[in-house]
C-alpha cells in the first residue's frame, strides 16, 4: 500500500463559516486538557503529607502524567491523521472526565498515580491534533492567526490550572480539583463533535512520522519542544516550594498572585503571528528561547520576591512567543504529514513536564538558583541546536 495520504469527499461547506467559534471551542478543549498536568504543581507539599510519602515520591503524580501524556501525543497525533480529529479529541475529553471521577476518588496513592497516568495518556488526544486540525479547518486568511491563539493556549493552561487547583483545594477539598473538571470535559468533547468536518485521510500516518524523522529542520526544532513544559513546569513547581520555605508564603492567595506576572507575557505570544510573519518562525522562536533562558538568569541571581516576579514574566514571555513560532517551524518541515510531525512535536513537549517534577525535586536541595540556571541552560542549548540548521523543504 502507498503510504502517501490520500483524501476521501468530505465535505468542507461549513469551514470557513465561523472560525471565531471553531477557535474557541479548540482553545477550551485545550485548556481543559493541558490544565490538568498541572494541577498537582501547587499541592505537591499537601500531597507528600497527606500521602506520608516523600516529596521525590509525590513528584510522580505530575511526573506519571506527563510521560503518559508524551506518549499519549505521539499515538493519537498521528492517529489523527488518518481517522476524524473531531472524534479523537472528544474521545480523550470524554475518557479523561472518567479518569478524574478515580482520581478525586482515591484514597491512596497508588491509586491517585494510577489515576493520573490514564488522565495523562488521554488528555494527549487535544494538543497536536487540535494544532493540525486547526491548520486544515480555518480559511489561509485566519490560519495564522488560529494556530497562534491556540497554541498560546497551552501556557494559559498552566497558569489556569494551578490557579484553579489552589482554589478549589482550599475551598471545598482535593477531590473536588478533579470531579469538578468532570461536567466541564464532558461539555466541551460535545462541542468538539460539532465543529465542521475536514477530508480525512488515509495510508500509513507511522510510515510518514519514520520519513520525518529524517528531516534536519524537524529534528533541529525538536529539542526546543523538550524544553517548553520542562523549564515552565519546573520553574513553578521550584517557586512554590522555595516561597513557602524562604519567605513563608503558603496561602492559596498570594501562591495565586505569583503566577499573575506571567500572564501579559502568554497575551504577548497569542499576538506572536506578525512577528513571525515578519521575520520567520524560526528566527523567533531562536530569539524567544533565548529571551525565556534570561527570565530564568534573573531568576537566579534575584534578592527578594519583586525580581523573582520580573524574572518570571520575562521568561513566560520568551516561552509564550517560541510556542507558535516552533509549532510553525513543525508545520513547515513536516509538509503533508503534519498531524506525524506535531505528534512528534507534542510528544517531546509532554516529555519534558514528565521529566521537569523529578528533575526539579532533585535539583530543590541545591537551592532555587541551580534550579533556575539548568533550565535555562536547556533554553540556550535548543535555541543553538536551531540556530544551526536553516529551514528547508518539507518531505514528499
Amino acid at each position: 500500500m502507498s503510504d502517501t495520504p490520500t483524501h476521501q469527499a468530505t465535505p468542507r461547506t461549513a469551514v470557513a463559516a465561523r472560525p471565531a467559534l471553531v477557535v474557541g471551542v479548540l482553545i477550551a478543549a485545550a485548556v481543559l486538557a493541558i490544565a490538568q498536568l498541572y494541577l498537582t504543581v501547587p499541592l505537591l507539599p499537601d500531597l507528600a503529607e497527606r500521602h506520608r510519602v516523600p516529596m521525590t515520591t509525590a513528584a510522580w503524580v505530575g511526573g506519571g502524567f506527563g510521560f503518559a501524556f508524551a506518549l499519549g501525543n505521539l499515538f493519537f497525533g498521528t492517529a489523527s491523521d488518518r481517522y476524524d480529529r473531531r472524534l479523537v479529541m472528544a474521545t480523550g475529553l470524554t475518557v479523561g472526565a472518567l479518569t478524574c471521577v478515580v482520581a478525586g476518588a482515591a484514597d491512596s496513592f497508588g491509586l491517585l498515580l494510577a489515576a493520573r497516568v490514564a488522565e495523562g495518556f488521554v488528555a494527549a488526544a487535544i494538543p497536536a491534533v487540535s494544532l493540525a486540525y486547526t491548520a486544515e479547518v480555518l480559511p489561509p486568511a485566519r490560519r495564522a492567526a488560529g494556530v497562534t491563539a491556540v497554541s498560546s493556549s497551552f501556557l494559559l493552561a498552566g497558569l489556569v490550572g494551578q490557579a484553579y487547583a489552589l482554589g478549589v483545594d482550599r475551598a471545598a477539598g482535593p477531590r473536588w480539583v478533579f470531579w469538578l473538571l468532570v461536567p466541564l470535559l464532558l461539555a466541551t468533547a460535545f462541542a468538539l463533535t460539532r465543529l465542521p468536518a475536514v477530508p480525512r485521510r488515509t495510508g500509513a500516518p507511522w510510515r510518514a512520522f519514520g520519513r520525518l524523522l529524517r528531516t534536519p529542520a524537524l529534528l533541529a526544532a525538536y529539542p526546543g519542544a523538550l524544553t517548553l513544559l520542562l523549564t515552565f513546569v519546573g520553574m513553578y513547581s521550584a517557586l512554590s516550594v522555595t516561597v513557602g520555605d524562604r519567605y513563608g508564603i503558603h496561602d492559596a492567595g498570594t501562591l495565586l498572585l505569583l503566577r499573575l506576572p506571567g500572564l501579559p507575557g502568554i497575551v504577548l505570544g497569542a499576538f506572536a503571528g506578525p512577528l513571525i510573519t515578519r521575520h520567520g518562525p524560526h528566527r523567533v522562536a531562536v530569539t524567544a528561547l533565548l529571551v525565556a533562558a534570561a527570565g530564568l538568569g534573573v531568576e537566579a541571581v534575584a534578592g527578594g520576591v519583586a525580581g523573582v516576579l520580573v524574572g518570571s514574566a520575562v521568561f513566560v514571555a520568551g516561552l509564550a512567543v517560541t510556542i507558535p513560532a516552533l509549532v510553525v517551524v513543525v508545520g513547515q518541515a513536516s509538509g503533508e504529514a503534519r498531524g506525524a510531525g506535531l505528534a512528534g512535536y507534542a510528544f517531546l513537549v509532554g516529555l519534558g513536564g514528565g521529566i521537569s517534577p523529578v528533575l526539579v525535586a532533585a535539583l530543590l536541595p541545591a537551592g532555587f538558583a541551580v534550579v533556575c540556571w539548568v533550565l535555562a541552560a536547556t533554553l540556550v542549548a535548543a535555541a543553538g541546536v536551531l540556530a544551526l540548521v536553516r529551514p528547508g523543504a518539507p518531505p514528499t
